[in-house]
């Protein structure tokens, strides 16, 4: 049997937004699990008290996506029920509850590798409760940072060797773009890339445009920018039909930085005006101001019957590789 707890400074709290450690093992196993999948350990008289308060946030419905899907695929296990199989998942949370004791600690492949633990220590189920909320946007963040950075080593053992020359001509320099995405359209103002799998289509859009620093609703104008394209390029099966970006749903918008380019992305649902047929859409718009430019990248999905959180996971790992020249 091996333990679950690590060692707690009373009364305090580890940097969860970059202080995590490390631990040096020699051989570990690779780690279980794909990406979104979240193992907790907690005993069953501590998740009646607390677990509500985790499974609203750890298991919320993504937005931009078609049907609710969660943004964690949850499993729990009591502590005594810990096995070498189950503490070999890729992403742990431990929560335990010591007397006088109130920590996060985070740590890196504890049991096996690639490996993300992080365990919530408190006195009391309600003060897991409150360190739990206080902290929740962050170590969502930590865990999804972790996903992400899986999912780019497992993209970059099975992508292009060589970038694309249309997404070249946009102004991209770097992409880990998956084997099975082919070049479809190559003009001036759109490039298309397509992949067809078992249960899905899925498409690339990149397009650029020039940069600007004083517009309102900049996010208005990408979006718009994104609507004129896809009903020039994109006809549905039916007579005059077209794709077009849902508005009935509200887009959601987060804003990063990605190898020192500020970064818009967008996240919601295209559908077919006139026609039949949609499914998700992701855009990371990149601003180069020396460059006096910008650059978008679209990631469309069609998936009928078929559930698109882990396909979408994986496209925006693709996107958030991208290298502007």
């Amino acid at each position: 049997m091996f333990s679950i707890f690590f060692q707690p400074s009373c009364n305090s709290s580890v940097d969860i937004d970059g202080g995590s450690n490390s631990i040096s093992k020699y051989s570990l196993p690779s780690s279980n699990g794909t990406h979104n999948e979240l193992t907790i350990f907690c005993d069953d008289d501590l998740w009646k008290l607390c677990g509500r308060s985790f499974v609203e946030e750890l298991a919320r419905p993504v937005l931009g996506l078609p049907q609710n899907e969660s943004k964690f695929d949850l499993s729990r296990l009591p502590i005594k029920s810990i096995s070498q199989i189950t503490r070999r998942s890729k992403s742990i949370l431990s929560i335990i509850v010591i007397p006088d004791s109130s920590s996060i600690i985070v740590k890196k492949n504890v049991w096996s590798e690639p490996q993300l633990v992080i365990q919530i220590i408190a006195p009391s189920a309600k003060r897991v409760t409150q360190l739990f909320k206080s902290n929740a946007t962050r170590l969502i963040k930590q865990f999804e940072r972790h996903d992400n950075s899986i999912l780019l080593s497992r993209i970059s053992r099975n992508s292009q060797k060589n970038l694309p020359e249309s997404l070249k001509k946009v102004g991209i320099k770097h992409m880990l773009i998956p084997k099975g995405y082919k070049t479809t359209l190559d003009k001036k103002d759109i490039k298309i890339l397509r992949a067809d799998t078992k249960k899905s289509i899925q498409y690339l859009i990149a397009w650029s445009a020039p940069y600007f620093d004083s517009i309102y609703d900049t996010e208005a104008v990408i979006l718009s920018e994104q609507n004129k394209l896809l009903k020039k390029y994109f006809e549905g099966a039916e007579n005059k039909s077209f794709l077009k970006i849902e508005t009935d749903v509200s887009i959601d918008l987060n804003y990063s930085n990605i190898d020192e380019k500020y970064v818009i992305e967008q996240r919601g649902l295209f559908r077919t005006e006139g026609g039949f047929g949609g499914g998700p859409f992701v855009t990371y718009t990149f601003f180069d101001e020396k460059q006096n430019k910008r650059i978008s990248m679209t990631s469309l999905v069609y998936a009928p019957s078929s559930k698109k959180r882990k396909m979408m996971l994986e496209l925006e790992a693709a996107l958030s590789s991208i290298r502007i020249n």
